[in-house]
């Protein structure tokens, strides 16, 4: 079996703050979405899933969207084989999972909930935690934000409470959305695959009401190719 091309990865060190890397899958027509739908595999290959996982394991905590956790309940973390490369680079033998959720619409059903490796973490606002079930705030913990928690703010919390060096984000698109509009995406990882969605209710990778401010400069920093995926990780200095 070869080795990872990401199984070795540098991060940069944080900067007083996490330092905070995107990763999607998107169609060649650039929809992270098919059919409405945003789970793992539904564009990428059984290879694009090992690459979400082998990324995953570099990072301290890994965070997505209600909308994101609702259509793919699972804790966002790696296979039990990648636990002990963590623990020899000092990292947790599981990533912490952040939810954000400004309603607090969760279903304590969902696997992410039941026996988790680790308490999740939820970021919501006042009313959104008022809504969350009893047993979500029984294995959980809840952080409240006031009524519009933002990037700044959520890295914050994460940095200074969680101890978060070093934050995945995977969406969705309004998610991402903020964290670039904000200027706190350092790289985006993404996987370009060998599909066409053509949807026009499909998403694509970064959406919001507004066209967002332009980086100073965007470098890639790699690109590799596994069957007919490509695989690129992207450096953003705003």
């Amino acid at each position: 079996m070869h080795k990872h091309f990401y199984a070795q990865l540098d991060l940069p060190p944080p900067q007083n703050k996490p330092f905070v890397a995107l990763n999607m899958v998107a169609s060649l027509d650039g929809k992270v979405t098919s059919s409405g739908r945003l789970d793992p595999g539904s564009l990428g290959s059984s290879f694009d899933r090992q690459t979400m996982n082998m990324i995953r394991s570099h990072f301290d905590a890994v965070l997505a969207g209600g909308n994101t956790i609702r259509q793919h309940p699972y804790y966002l973390g790696v296979p039990k084989e990648l636990e002990a490369g963590r623990r020899e680079r000092g990292l947790a033998a599981q990533p912490l999972t952040v939810l954000l959720t400004k309603s607090g619409q969760l279903d304590p059903l969902g696997p992410v909930f039941a026996t988790p490796p680790r308490p999740p973490v939820i970021i919501t606002t006042t009313k959104g935690a008022k809504n969350l079930p009893t047993p979500i705030k029984e294995v959980a913990i809840v952080e409240t934000l006031g009524e519009q928690p933002g990037p700044q703010a959520i890295c914050q919390l994460l940095w200074e409470k969680h101890r978060v060096s070093h934050l995945l984000v995977e969406g969705g698109p309004s998610i991402n959305y903020q964290f670039c509009q904000d200027r706190y995406v350092d790289q985006i990882f993404f996987t370009l695959a060998p599909r066409l969605v053509g949807a026009s209710d499909d998403l694509t990778m970064i959406m919001g009401p507004k066209v967002l401010p332009s980086a100073n400069q965007i470098n890639l920093l790699s690109l590799n190719k596994h069957g007919d995926e490509l695989f690129l990780r992207y450096q953003i200095n705003w």
